[in-house]
């Protein structure tokens, strides 16, 4: 029988050994010429298959470039997730060894700060800072600012809502150019009228509203206190643009207003935010140094705070360390799925030596050929169902479906 071989003069390295590759024209064929030679024998068809499989028989179109591109860029892939591997490893060792001790130590440090503070209020050696001349201070600044801005508020709702445009310019006389230019009415709040009933209960208002925000406690604080602070920063906006929209009309009825009036451009609308809301802020902030500095005047209540705060940031700690061991989590689940991912491509690199759907292909026609051969002689019924059983026993461990024969 003429041969249906040709031997390829190419030599591969795998795995630092050197094989020999035989390529074929036709898979039937060839199958038919080895089962002749080893009379249809199960055991060296199942040989022949494994060498097909692992690429020393190959179809005489095989690119062995592309081969050989297609294990490169496999490899470069086991290497990518190799060193992703390592760098997640990494991250994991220095979050267990490094980050999660480093926050038990300072809980451990701010425990014994804990005790030592009790400690220290027991003996009568606490040290608070207390000093009578700063809460004077502070307090005498608080009480006058406290004035100021109900005064402040009082003539802003009265310019604002109670201010009789008409009476001022007939009244006003050579004052009407003083009067056009202030953003204060201390006249208007200082004449008895029934107005005022208003005009100072609604002072008290907005100054018990500049109180809300040095109510607050808990982890939002803070946020709570923004809130309040942007809340007053809007009320105030408001009273500033009535008042100098007031202002403009008031230049309108004297025949001195501006003929491009705008609100945001006024020098007016930004000393009304400057006398009130800024005066608001900085009595906020007198106010608590008032009462962080009565507070130190007491050992015990000083004590108290002190510890407080020391739980707070233990307990800031504990949720950082429960987000770290979280993590540690998340970490462990990544470096699973890479090693799973890893191990895949290396059985990937150890079996794919030709495309899969074309290996398929090959071995399918090569068992085709070999079978073409049994089915020659009834002689062979015994070996048909050998090499059958061989067959399927072999393309089940290599592949998930067998292809059909028929």
């Amino acid at each position: 029988m003429e041969t249906l071989t040709e031997t390829s003069n190419s030599v591969d390295e795998t795995e630092g050994s050197f094989k020999k590759v035989e390529r074929v024209k036709s898979f039937t064929d060839y199958a038919i010429q080895k089962a002749g030679l080893n009379n249809g024998d199960a055991t060296s068809m199942k040989m022949h298959l494994k060498w097909i499989k692992d690429g020393h028989v190959v179809d005489a179109t095989y690119n062995e470039k592309e081969h050989e591109t297609r294990k490169e860029k496999t490899h470069e892939e086991i290497t990518s997730k190799h060193e992703e591997k390592e760098k997640l490893e990494s991250e994991k060792k220095t979050t267990i060894e490094i980050h999660i001790p480093s926050c038990n130590q300072k809980i451990d440090e701010l425990n014994d700060e804990i005790h030592q503070t009790k400690l220290d209020l027991e003996e009568k050696k606490l040290q608070t800072g207390y000093q009578p001349i700063k809460l004077a201070t502070y307090g005498i600044l608080v009480g006058v600012l406290s004035v100021y801005l109900i005064l402040f508020y009082a003539s802003t709702i009265y310019a604002s809502f109670f201010r009789n445009a008409n009476s001022l310019l007939a009244t006003a006389g050579d004052d009407i150019i003083l009067y056009l230019d202030s953003i204060f009415d201390m006249k208007g709040i200082l004449t008895p009228s029934p107005s005022l009933i208003i005009v100072y209960l609604g002072s008290f208002l907005f100054f018990a509203v500049g109180l809300i925000p040095h109510t607050f406690e808990g982890k939002r604080k803070n946020l709570w206190k923004a809130i309040a602070i942007l809340g007053a920063l809007i009320v105030d906006s408001l009273l500033a643009y009535k008042i100098d929209s007031g202002i403009y009309n008031l230049k309108v009825m004297a025949g001195v207003a501006e003929e491009n009036w705008f609100f945001l451009t006024s020098i007016n609308f930004y000393l009304v935010l400057t006398f009130g809301f800024l005066a608001y802020l900085v009595w906020g902030y007198m106010y608590e140094l008032m009462i962080k500095e009565k507070n130190k005047k007491n050992a015990g209540t000083c004590a108290q705070l002190v510890i407080r705060d020391l739980k707070s940031k233990i307990r800031s700690q504990k949720d950082e360390i429960k987000g770290l061991k979280e993590k540690v989590i998340q970490l462990e689940s990544q470096i699973s799925m890479l090693v799973g991912r890893i191990e895949n491509l290396k059985k990937d690199l150890e079996k794919a030596v030709l495309n899969p759907d074309l290996l398929s292909q090959c071995l399918t026609s090569f068992y085709m050929g070999w079978r073409q051969y049994l089915n020659s002689s009834p002689d062979f019924d015994v070996k048909k169902v050998e090499c059958e059983s061989a067959y399927k026993e072999f393309m089940e461990t290599h592949f998930k479906q067998i292809p059909n024969l028929n």
